[in-house]
């Protein structure tokens, strides 16, 4: 199962990353929760960085709660506590980038289908495949929150936007390497 995961969340990203080399601004009436998340392609818009940066934080608050009540491993249940801590804290940085552009601060968007379902399979989880699960899908979605932030700190279109993605790639960096770190313990 966790093979299949893998190479599910591995072509998840590729595809993620080949469509969004491929995207367009969203158009009216197009529903940008259907969207893929912006990636290295073509440079994101300042709403396009919004939307993929809030999507993301509110992504990792949601899998954090859960795991903090479920996960069976104590180093997970912190890991979920600092995910809350941390990406409320990056959710702060960016609406107070966005004032400062004098934009209105959206309201936190809705999650992105492959979000929904990621969750959804966590929940469907318990003991040992939960921690395994937690792990295998906070390592992607941190993987595309890096490639995001990255993106958008080089070629982003607003100063205060670039600014507050420079400011969250080393937090985003800093849950990668504690990531890295716990996949050896996890099994396959």
């Amino acid at each position: 199962m966790i093979r299949t995961l893998l190479i599910g969340g591995a072509l998840t990203l590729a595809l993620a990353g080949a469509a969004a080399a491929q995207m367009v601004p969203p158009q009216p009436g197009m529903d940008p929760s259907t969207m893929p998340p912006p990636g290295v392609g073509a440079p994101m818009t300042a709403p396009q960085y919004i939307m993929a940066a809030a999507q993301s934080d509110q992504f990792e608050i949601q899998e954090g709660r859960i795991a903090e009540s479920q996960a069976q491993s104590p180093s997970l249940r912190k890991f979920g506590a600092m995910m809350i801590r941390d990406h409320t804290m990056t959710t702060k940085t960016l609406q107070n980038a966005i004032m400062s552009t004098g934009m209105p601060v959206p309201p936190p968007p809705p999650l992105r289908p492959d979000q929904i379902q990621m969750i959804a399979q966590l929940r469907a989880t318990g003991g040992a495949e939960f921690d395994r699960t937690y792990v295998m899908q906070q390592m992607q979605s941190h993987q595309q929150a890096l490639m995001v932030q990255s993106s958008y700190a080089r070629m982003g279109d607003a100063p205060a936007l670039r600014g507050a993605a420079s400011q969250t790639v080393p937090i985003v960096k800093a849950h990668i390497a504690m990531l890295n770190q716990m996949q050896p313990g996890m099994g396959q």
